[in-house]
């Protein structure tokens, strides 16, 4: 009997989605609305970075506690998903901040130094005209031949980039190194999006094979 053929993602980014499962309370959406007032204009990506009182850690409020619980729900997940310690170490939240997106502005191409698992919370984001796009990692030291034929049908293993629609609640997590933009904004809503990185404290590695780090 002929064995049935299968294809496997082998070695694959991990790219998390879910939803935070509830909407927002009055607190925060006053909140993300207040934040408009206090916005600096990111001339490289066109669109509006928030500032406040607490500058770039805004998960740190007390008003925003809630929400940073619910987000380290999912951060943790992914932590224990995909790195599976088994040493005494953990993952936290670094960095926070609002990023803005009217009509006809963009993101840049970029990704986060510093970090090592970054994410995305949609605070106003509609799924018709919203997204993140995410870009096919390029291994400068990769000695494969790389072809790029006309495909008939993009997937997973050929498209150059992937285009994940976003709405209202959504939450995206993904490894700090790829690659990622936001096309020119379309739709009349005011695209609202919490950014934020990560990193771990404790002990990885091991004392054995040299590899151990005290964080």
């Amino acid at each position: 009997m002929t064995k049935q053929a299968t294809l496997q993602g082998l070695f694959g980014t991990p790219l998390y989605s879910s939803n935070i499962g509830r909407s927002y309370t009055k607190e925060e959406t006053n909140f993300f609305e207040n934040s408009k007032k206090h916005v600096t204009q990111n001339a490289s990506t066109n669109s509006f970075t928030g500032k406040n009182k607490k500058g770039t850690y805004i998960l740190e409020l007390e008003k925003l506690s809630t929400l940073k619980k619910d987000v380290m729900v999912h951060v943790q997940s992914y932590f224990e998903k995909i790195y599976a310690p088994n040493t005494d170490c953990s993952i936290y939240l670094t960095q926070s901040w609002i990023n803005y997106t009217e009509e006809g502005q963009q993101h840049h191409s970029h990704f986060h130094s510093n970090s090592l698992v970054s994410g995305v919370v949609y605070l106003d984001a509609d799924k018709q005209h919203d997204g993140i796009i995410f870009f096919r990692p390029q291994n400068f030291y990769d000695r494969t031949i790389h072809i790029d034929p006309k495909q008939s049908e993009l997937n997973e293993f050929n498209a150059p980039k992937w285009d994940l629609p976003v709405e209202t609640g959504d939450i995206v997590l993904f490894p700090s190194y790829l690659k990622h933009s936001v096309d020119t904004k379309n739709g009349k809503n005011t695209r609202t999006s919490l950014a934020f990185n990560t990193f771990v404290k404790g002990t990885i590695g091991g004392t054995f094979n040299l590899t151990e780090l005290r964080l």
